[in-house]
């Protein structure tokens, strides 16, 4: 290291470093008796620990024993819809006894619960009940999480939830926050083909002015049409917003094919995708993101991970965490059920956690633990970074860094 770049955090003593260089010991890259140093909010030095003591550091810089340790890149959450008001638990309950999804949304349940009470919030409420969630995030070692709207429905609605989630993103104690709009998510109750003309206009600039990165559609037999989604990507795309895509999640609506067609940077759900379909993203290099958990909580076929990969495509594991059909804020405990449920090993599960949440969101300065990138990692409570995915629904992160910076 030169003069102008000495150390500002040094982790050292770390049993197992996972990089994601597949060059080092295969997936998911392990390092040995290891050390990461960074500058700020970027690492610029990692290697052996006994070869640190020769590496310069600055006065006042903070050391970080690992004590053994794994360290594992910090998860990257790139499917949440984390700010919302409202409770459903009665409608699990109501799950568990054999009412399905689609009874309790004629009933008035399911999204339009969430999207009355979260509409009737002000910024302030949505913030106040988020922050605990993405507490809760960065406890399980997540580093990035993207947040979405969609509860709204009403513009001035949909424009607070991405109000609440710049505030949080603004929250240095928090996980990094990027947000989508998403204005397709729960039908209008007004005039549909007047609502989508508002949402494709009005919408997407209020949204970009927002900061919103991307938009999102709900593509579903009974919900929104592939016409109704394309339409949206279109008027966005003119807003700078890139596409992401809830596809056969319910049913095969199409919606994977079109993910391919506009070239959206994720394709999220797929439980219903056939093989073609995951043929298509592979080809538009099109991320598929595996929600296991909601999977599970709706008793629907598993996540396609292994048929994805063998499609030749990238794979991303997300929480979707969410008031209806995942609330859980653990990425540890989706890397465990994409392993039990998707057919993916625990290398891949962990890198699908990371570098493939990335991108999922279209980044390419996280997810690896190398010289240039984000210094956002996670030191567990164990020597082995297999205890993501084998230690169910265990507390496995000790400690999150997020830019450089010792959080947890």
């Amino acid at each position: 290291m030169t003069t102008e770049a000495r150390a500002t955090l040094v982790v050292r003593n770390i049993g197992a470093l996972v990089t994601g260089d597949a060059d080092l010991d295969g997936p998911p890259g392990v390092l040995r008796n290891a050390a990461v140093a960074a500058r700020d909010d970027r690492i610029i030095w990692v290697g052996a620990d006994a070869e640190l003591s020769r590496r310069a550091m600055a006065y006042d810089v903070v050391e970080v024993d690992a004590g053994g340790a794994a360290v594992i890149p910090g998860f990257v959450d790139a499917h949440t819809h984390a700010v919302w008001l409202g409770d459903r638990g009665d409608e699990f309950a109501l799950r568990a006894g054999g009412v399905s999804y689609e009874e309790l949304a004629q009933r008035g349940g399911g999204i339009r619960a969430t999207v009355q009470a979260t509409g009737a919030g002000s910024t302030a409420d949505l913030v106040a009940a988020a922050r605990p969630r993405l507490r809760r995030m960065l406890g399980q070692g997540t580093t990035t999480v993207e947040i979405k709207s969609g509860y709204g429905v009403e513009h001035d609605a949909e424009v607070r939830m991405l109000d609440a989630a710049a505030e949080l993103a603004a929250d240095n104690a928090l996980p990094e926050v990027l947000t989508t709009y998403l204005p397709l998510h729960s039908l209008p109750d007004g005039d549909r083909v007047a609502f989508l003309d508002s949402v494709c206009h009005e919408g997407v600039q209020r949204a970009a002015a927002a900061g919103a990165r991307y938009a999102d559609a709900f593509c579903e037999r009974g919900v929104y049409t592939v016409a109704e989604c394309a339409r949206l990507f279109a008027a966005a795309a003119e807003h700078g917003l890139r596409a992401k895509l809830h596809a056969e999640q319910r049913s095969r609506s199409g919606g994977a094919a079109l993910a391919a067609a506009v070239g959206a940077v994720s394709a999220d759900h797929l439980e219903h995708a056939d093989d073609d379909d995951l043929q298509q993203l592979a080809a538009a290099g099109v991320v598929g993101v595996l929600l296991p958990g909601a999977a599970l909580v709706l008793g629907g076929p598993p996540p396609p991970g292994r048929r994805l990969l063998e499609a030749g495509a990238r794979v991303a594991v997300a929480t979707d965490c969410n008031p209806g059909t995942c609330y859980s804020e653990s990425m540890p405990l989706m890397v465990a059920l994409a392993v039990a449920t998707a057919g993916l090993t625990p290398a891949q599960a962990l890198l699908a956690a990371t570098s493939g949440g990335a991108a999922a969101l279209g980044l390419s300065d996280r997810g690896r633990l190398s010289p240039g990138m984000r210094c956002d990692l996670a030191i567990l409570d164990t020597p082995h970074w297999v205890d993501v995915a084998y230690h169910l629904g265990g507390g496995v992160v000790r400690t999150a860094v997020v830019g450089g910076q010792v959080l947890t």
